[in-house]
């Protein structure tokens, strides 16, 4: 405020210094100080008139004799400048010493309108937390406007991993949409030494949410770590789209986790960009050393797999699945003994990935054994399944 009010009497001397300069710049151009001195012209001759005729003309006195004569339009017109001048720095004193009107709260500004405003979102952020289930409900009527919608910490702060559940009792929850019936690949949320073993690195992470009046839909963010502290395959992510009042990560769309490790998830009733609490209890799983949806390759290594010419041109009739697997694989298929193809992890997990493909749409055995065999050439799971159905 100090600020401003500095500012607008730097603004007002500005004006008034510069109105004031005009003024005596206007009127020095009207009187100069110093008018150049005239020389008085050289007389004539005097001459007589003539007698006979009297001078029609009065004789008029000399421009140059006596003081000159003021003007007292000029007078008038010098006082309505100077009275003009004062009108306007009275009206900037006062808009200028005006105190300053509270500005309207920003939180206030957003939640008195019912509906997004025609010309988009509300130019105020959000500071101040809703509670959890009136950010809920509006994040549910405005499902494409999330960002600091329900303010910078609701219900809790947003900490990684050591934010506690949501306890159903605290009032902060009242009302609210809490994660219930969570479920790890179809088995129920345990933690502890009673974790489950999957046979996948891709498991299904899935909640459902306790029923709230009026609330038609639900964004979900699912969290990811390690039991044991942090690993490269912790997660933040919005749940994957479909029932409306369901929270769902299928991680086959998001990577796979890792063989021999040991994890936790948990999950919330609104999406990543809301600072919020509302989380579920931890569930625990683990992943074993092999499971038949994956290979257990690295993918930026070379791996080498040795079959006979036949079985190659077998793999080459169904689809190697990579471009740059036909060249080698090509080569094999034309070799007078067993052949050694070489390829990266992620090539070979393309290739296999692409027999189990086609031998799940086909329900094809002998696809499916193609598949087995190259998986345990490269030292994989026997009856692989890529995470695909198979009978």
């Amino acid at each position: 405020m100090a600020s401003s009010r500095r500012t607008g009497w730097v603004i007002l001397a500005a004006v008034a210094g510069a109105v004031v300069a005009g003024s005596l710049t206007a009127r020095r151009r009207r009187h100069p100080a110093d008018p150049p001195t005239r020389l008085p012209e050289p007389s004539p001759l005097p001459t007589s008139p003539p007698l006979s005729e009297p001078s029609a003309l009065p004789i008029s006195p000399s421009p140059l004799s006596g003081p000159p004569t003021s003007d007292p339009s000029r007078a008038l017109v010098r006082m309505a400048v100077w009275a003009g001048v004062v009108v306007v720095l009275c009206i900037l004193t006062v808009v200028v010493t005006r105190p300053d009107e509270p500005a309207p709260r920003r939180f206030d500004a957003l939640t008195a309108l019912p509906h997004p405003p025609p010309s988009g979102p509300s130019p105020w952020p959000v500071t101040a937390p809703l509670p959890l289930a009136a950010c809920q409900s509006l994040i549910a009527e405005r499902p494409t406007l999330t960002y600091g919608i329900c303010g910078d910490e609701t219900a809790g702060f947003d900490r990684l991993h050591d934010a506690p559940s949501a306890d159903p009792n605290d009032p902060r929850y009242a009302g609210a949409a809490l994660p219930t019936g969570l479920s790890t690949d179809g088995r129920i949320c345990v933690a502890g030494s009673e974790r489950p073993v999957l046979d996948t690195v891709r498991p299904t992470l899935s909640a459902s949410f306790t029923q709230t009046d009026g609330l038609r839909s639900i964004q979900s963010t699912f969290q990811i770590t390690g039991v044991y502290g942090r690993t490269a395959e912790d997660l933040q992510l919005p749940g994957d789209s479909g029932d409306p009042l369901k929270a769902t990560l299928e991680l086959f769309r998001h990577g796979r986790l890792k063989h021999g490790e040991s994890y936790r998830w948990r999950v919330r009733g609104t999406p990543p960009s809301i600072g919020a609490g509302g989380w579920s209890p931890w569930c625990e799983f683990t992943i074993p050393a092999r499971t038949p949806d994956d290979l257990g390759l690295d993918d930026n290594r070379d791996y080498r797999a040795t079959l006979t010419p036949a079985q190659w041109r077998e793999v080459m009739k169904v689809g190697p699945g990579r471009m740059d697997a036909i060249g080698p694989i090509e080569a094999a298929a034309k070799a007078t003994g067993p052949a050694p193809v070489t390829l990266e992890g992620r090539v070979w997990t393309d290739v296999v990935n692409a027999l189990a493909w086609t031998a799940s749409q086909n329900d094809d055995q002998a696809v499916w054994d193609l598949a087995d065999l190259v998986s345990s050439a490269l030292n994989g799971p026997s009856h692989v399944t890529m995470g695909h159905p198979r009978n």
